[in-house]
Formats: structure tokens, C-alpha cells, sequence
């Protein structure tokens, strides 16, 4: 495995970098759930949303129109965030070396050591967390693990700190009581809507992926009570898609034990794709310093957003 022993600096600026960004960027589980994509943002930008009105009225001959905009104080702004590590070959070796000998004899041409840790472990890695950031960030996180949860404020510090939120005290989730507190978001967002006289056709449950199997195996049970796989009272199934009262639950990395409910369009993710700060680096240490380490240098940009929070429902543990 010469190409091991000979590793190449892999460096990514400028229009490549833009383009491993938007790449990453589109292929997030987050571009898939329907929330709003905002690209360009450079600096703090008010949020609009508008809508169709009232489009028909009596004849008069002269143009007159007519229409309604609504208009929401709400902002997103961008937080610089970055990428610097650093890691010793020899831990990778057992992996590195299994995967691009089990290629080799299978008649394809092994990846070099950058572009397989860059492909196969860093980028996939870097997309978890910059989701992590975007539904979890607060910057007054604390805990000694996962402190780039401090770099912004992502949705779940937004609903728990703005005012006008639906908040619900829940419980930590189990197969038992998951159902009803679901349920129960759910009902109390059909309730708000009403009262905001909004429509709910864009409503959606946002759920941690983990919680979703849970409630999974939740239905599971109570399906086998009814022998059924379809119908479970309010609860349905299309496919691996589960709807409850109609609402699609989409998997997330949102905090566990926690029900976000409300309009999908209305949670928006920004960034700038045409930032041309954004890079991309793996430098082979042995040729400066003659360590057996390489550095991972990454520069990125995330913005957090949500517009008429008061649409919304969220229920947590201590909530």
C-alpha cells in the first residue's frame, strides 16, 4: 500500500472548496425535510414571509390592487465555524488498510489515505455535527462534551427562549408513553393554529432519529395488539414514513426526549455557498515537523433561523 506512505496534501480553496460545501450542504438530511434554504447570507438579515390573500374582488374598470404581504421580525445570522484536528496514522492503519486491500482484490484502484479519511470519515462526520449545531446550538452551552454546540443558537434554544412558543412539560421517552406524548404535541398544534387562524397543511414533527425508532417499536406493539400495520388510532404508516393526525415525522439530530411541532417552511437553514473563505485541508505533518500525524484544517459558515415562533409547539423533559 505504497500510496499510504506517500500521502499527498489534499487542499481544497476557493471554487472547489464551494463546491464540497454545497455538496454537503444539499446532501444533509436537512435539505430532504422541506425547511427553508437560505444561501448568501453574509450578515444578519431580517426574515420575511408572505403569503396570498384575498385574490378576488368586485369588477371595476381601473386597475386596483389588492393583495396581503405578512411581514415577521424575525432574523437569521451567520457564525463562522471551523475545523482543526489532528491525528496520528497509526490509528487508522487496521481500517485504512483492510478497506483499500479488500478493493485492490476485488480489482478496484485503492483510494489514497487523504481522499479516503477527507470522503469516508471526515465529511460524514462534519455533516452530523453541523446538523447537531443547527437544531441543538446554544452559546451558553456548558457540558464538557460537544462544545461546538456553543458556536449558535440553533432552533431548540430559539423555541425555548422566544416568546409566544407552545410549551409542553414531557417525559423521557419510552415504548410505553411515547404515543401519547406525540399525540399530544400534535393536538396542541392544531389547537394554536386555530387560534392563529393559520392553516396546518405545512406542519410537520420534528423528532431525533432514535426517538423515531422508539416510536417505531411503540407501534410496533400496539399493532400487534390490533394486527394491524397500517392503522394505529391516530397514528399511520406510508412506507417507512410515519404520520401522526396527518403531520409527517421527520427524523433529525434535535435533542432526544424532544417534540418540535409546527411549519416546516418556517425553519430556515442559511449559509453561503459563495463564501470564498471556505477550505478544505489535510496537512502530512512528517514533512515539517517529521511527526507520523496529519492535520485536518476546515473553515464553513452556519445560520439559524425561525419565523413566527409562535406557530410553534415544543415539548421537552423540564420543559
Amino acid at each position: 500500500m505504497a500510496n499510504f506512505l506517500n500521502v499527498e496534501n489534499l487542499t481544497y480553496c476557493g471554487k472547489e472548496a464551494n463546491e464540497i460545501f454545497s455538496k454537503m450542504i444539499y446532501n444533509l438530511d436537512l435539505a430532504s425535510t422541506g425547511i427553508t434554504m437560505k444561501d448568501n447570507v453574509k450578515g444578519k438579515e431580517k426574515l420575511y414571509t408572505g403569503k396570498v390573500g384575498d385574490v378576488w374582488q368586485s369588477y371595476t374598470c381601473p386597475f386596483t390592487p389588492a393583495g396581503e404581504a405578512s411581514l415577521a421580525e424575525s432574523f437569521i445570522e451567520p457564525a463562522r465555524i471551523k475545523v482543526n484536528m489532528e491525528n496520528c496514522y497509526d490509528a487508522f492503519d487496521s481500517t485504512y488498510f483492510v478497506e483499500q486491500t479488500k478493493i485492490a482484490l476485488d480489482g478496484g484502484i485503492p483510494q489514497t489515505f487523504s481522499d479516503w479519511f477527507f470522503n469516508d470519515q471526515l465529511m460524514p462526520k462534519m455533516s452530523k455535527e453541523y446538523q447537531e449545531i443547527f437544531w441543538q446550538g446554544d452559546t451558553a452551552y456548558t457540558k464538557e462534551t460537544k462544545k461546538y454546540l456553543k458556536v449558535t443558537d440553533g432552533i431548540e434554544k430559539k423555541l425555548n427562549t422566544v416568546d409566544g412558543v407552545a410549551k409542553i412539560n414531557g417525559a423521557a421517552f419510552t415504548a410505553d408513553n411515547v404515543l401519547a406524548q406525540v399525540e399530544a404535541a400534535v393536538v396542541k398544534a392544531i389547537d394554536n393554529a386555530a387560534i392563529n387562524e393559520v392553516d396546518t397543511d405545512e406542519y410537520v414533527i420534528f423528532m431525533n432519529k432514535n426517538d423515531v425508532r422508539l416510536l417505531e417499536m411503540a407501534l410496533g406493539k400496539q399493532s400487534a395488539q390490533i394486527l394491524t400495520t397500517s392503522v394505529f388510532s391516530n397514528f399511520y404508516r406510508n412506507g417507512d414514513d410515519i404520520y401522526v393526525l396527518g403531520f409527517k415525522v421527520i427524523r433529525t439530530e434535535q435533542s432526544r426526549n424532544s417534540i418540535i411541532v409546527g411549519p416546516v417552511r418556517n425553519v430556515v437553514l442559511g449559509y453561503d455557498t459563495f463564501d470564498s473563505h471556505n477550505q478544505y485541508k489535510l496537512i502530512d505533518m512528517r514533512e515539517t515537523t517529521g511527526d507520523n500525524m496529519f492535520r485536518i484544517l476546515a473553515l464553513s459558515n452556519i445560520a439559524v433561523g425561525l419565523v413566527l415562533p409562535e406557530l410553534f409547539v415544543y415539548s421537552r423533559v423540564n420543559g
